[in-house]
């Protein structure tokens, strides 16, 4: 379980510096590190799949596509949200909006939460009704002292969920689904580089950041890789509370990285969301006590029996 602690951590880690990275690559535009993150990261994701020799559920997917030819407007569509979402990822810190973008993975959770009841009539617990609660008064006061969330928040928020819901429906939110939809935006930027920049162009750019390039390509790779390592090391509660600490990287690389500032109009915002967020970890913490103390109570049971 250690390992599994080390490697999620790591990977918030990981995706912090990610976040970081956008700075380091100027004067490149959007685009360009776009694509170039795609591009580098792409072989990478290519290694982990053989290494975990998951190349059999690649056959599947394409069995699937042959016999359900539109099936590729599916792929094509998940590809475009999530492209959509690292787009957003690598705007933010290049624009000054790292730290209301970051308040968007804040949110995410009880957007997840919330899309759970509505889309999959799960029902909301003692924590989740207060969490939620807490988000919308955090909410409404935003609205009222600006007249609106912030358009990147509120993409980040619930652009992911219906990534993530899409990809199950789809039954793509497994490793093939990962692989396809990079594949499909490497394909793109790969496309975009050739239309857009001349060879000269591109060597050009490659060479201006000869170890950042790459290394953008490796942090995300290797990112992925503890991510998904993680996973199957964890139990599933315990995996999805360590989630929340990648959001927590992201608002300080914000304010120590980038020098954003928190306005004293959105403390108060902050504050409800995050008090939300916390009642979410406490119901995890519980659960997966509940879980261990469980599994030891079976565990002496069945040694007694033995």
């Amino acid at each position: 379980m250690f390992k599994g602690i080390l490697l999620s951590i790591s990977a918030s880690c990981l995706f912090g510096l990610v976040y970081y990275f956008p700075v380091l690559l100027k004067p490149l535009d959007l685009m360009s590190i776009f694509c170039w993150r795609l591009l580098m990261s792409f072989p990478a994701i290519v290694i982990l799949i053989t290494a975990e020799k998951r190349w059999d559920a690649m056959g599947n997917l394409l069995k699937r596509i042959k016999k359900q030819p539109l099936f590729i407007l599916a792929i094509l569509f998940s590809a475009a949200m999530l492209s959509v979402q690292m787009l957003i990822f690598i705007w933010a810190p290049l624009n000054g909006k790292a730290l209301s973008t970051s308040l968007g993975y804040f949110i995410l959770p009880l957007a997840m939460v919330i899309a759970g009841r509505f889309v999959y009539k799960e029902k909301f617990s003692i924590y989740q009704k207060i969490a939620i609660t807490l988000a919308i008064i955090g909410v409404i006061y935003e609205i009222f002292m600006n007249g609106a969330f912030s358009w990147e928040t509120i993409v980040v928020a619930v652009g992911y969920p219906i990534y993530l819901i899409f990809r199950r429906e789809m039954r793509l939110d497994g490793i093939e689904g990962t692989f396809s939809d990079f594949f499909c935006m490497a394909i793109g930027c790969a496309i975009y580089m050739c239309c857009r920049y001349t060879p000269t162009e591109i060597s050009t750019q490659f060479f201006y950041h000869p170890l950042a390039i790459p290394m953008l390509g490796m942090i995300t790779a290797l990112a992925f890789a503890a991510y998904f390592t993680s996973a199957k090391c964890l139990p599933l509660g315990l995996f999805g509370l360590l989630g929340y600490i990648e959001p927590v990287l992201l608002v300080l690389v914000s304010l120590l990285l980038l020098h954003e500032k928190l306005l004293a109009e959105h403390i108060l915002t902050y504050v409800m969301i995050w008090g939300a967020v916390c009642l979410l970890i406490l119901e995890g913490v519980v659960h997966v006590i509940r879980s261990i103390r469980r599994r030891k109570y079976i565990a002496e049971i069945t040694s007694k029996i033995d």
